[in-house]
């Protein structure tokens, strides 16, 4: 049995042609991932999707229409794309990844790991959208060259969130910064977009010896998902260096306590939080510090 739940791309053929476009998905319990490889007239439509969602055009540049609205999007952008009809179109040959949500029943059956979330996953919340933002639905554009270096690129709409660091890292992070930490009450999804990285999963001990899982360190190389589950102990370590390396941190419903830190949520303005905690409130993460073992535990035990 493993702890977390591994989707790796390269090399393995796509699970659908999208007319010139080849996509792979990945599934996890409120959330659906999608990679394609395009090349020049490569359109990516949705009919009629039920919810906004992301497309994270880092490093190819595309066109979006929705909405009677048509943008041009420059390579190292992310694009929150509104509900209903919606096209995502390249001129040039690369890579792009779109992010869903479980609203999208027509999504659900296209990743080949979907008959693990045949029963609900224990733990998570559901999908609860937020206010409508004050100015409607609309394509939303957002280039991360705007945020200088070292800020947040954290980006939400009505049911998802997105974290993601950018300029995309070149080296590793020095191995005494690792950041061990759990969710309460919502899976993560971490997209590996370049590079290789190591996905270590820890399962807390429980008084049944019999539930006890062996840690696991799974290699990842671009294009890869792993799907981090409450309450499991998890953290990312990039082991590429000269290159660039990097993932797409994507969450649903949108975190409470991300959303309550000042200056974390680039767009906050644009999707007014509930006047209350909502009931799929994702606002629960404990982070066990290396230099403090104590403290650690008495967050955790908080937490429970």
């Amino acid at each position: 049995m493993s702890i977390g739940s591994y989707a790796r791309l390269q090399g393995t053929p796509p699970h659908e042609a999208e007319g010139s476009a080849s996509t792979w998905w990945v599934r996890a319990a409120n959330m659906v991932t999608a990679y394609s490889e395009v090349v020049p007239g490569s359109v990516l439509e949705r009919a009629d999707n039920a919810d906004e969602y992301f497309v994270w055009a880092l490093f190819t540049p595309c066109q979006v229409a929705a909405g009677g609205e048509t943008v041009d999007v420059p390579a190292g952008s992310v694009v929150i794309v509104p509900p209903g009809a919606s096209s995502v179109r390249f001129s040039e040959r690369g890579s792009v990844w779109r992010g869903f949500t479980s609203l999208n029943d027509d999504l659900l059956g296209k990743a080949p790991n979907s008959g693990e979330y045949a029963e609900r996953a224990p733990n998570v919340a559901p999908v609860e959208p937020w206010p409508m933002p004050p100015g409607g639905y609309k394509i939303r554009e957002y280039r991360l060259d705007d945020t200088p270096a070292g800020k947040p690129h954290c980006y939400a709409h009505r049911t998802a969130m997105t974290n993601l660091a950018w300029p995309v890292a070149t080296k590793p992070r020095p191995t005494d910064a690792m950041s061990p930490h759990t969710h309460e009450d919502f899976e993560q999804v971490s997209i590996i977009h370049s590079g290789t990285m190591v996905h270590h999963m820890r399962r807390a001990w429980s008084r049944n010896l019999n539930e006890w899982l062996p840690d696991e360190h799974v290699v990842l190389t671009a294009p890869a998902v792993a799907i981090s589950k409450p309450p499991d102990v998890h953290t990312t370590q990039a082991v590429t260096a000269g290159e660039r390396v990097g993932l797409i941190d994507f969450f649903s419903p949108v975190r409470w306590d991300f959303s309550n830190i000042d200056g974390m949520v680039v767009n906050r303005d644009e999707y007014p939080m509930p006047e209350s905690k909502p009931r799929s409130y994702a606002g629960v993460t404990t982070v066990y510090a290396a230099d403090d073992p104590r403290a650690a535990l008495n967050r955790m035990s908080r937490a429970t």
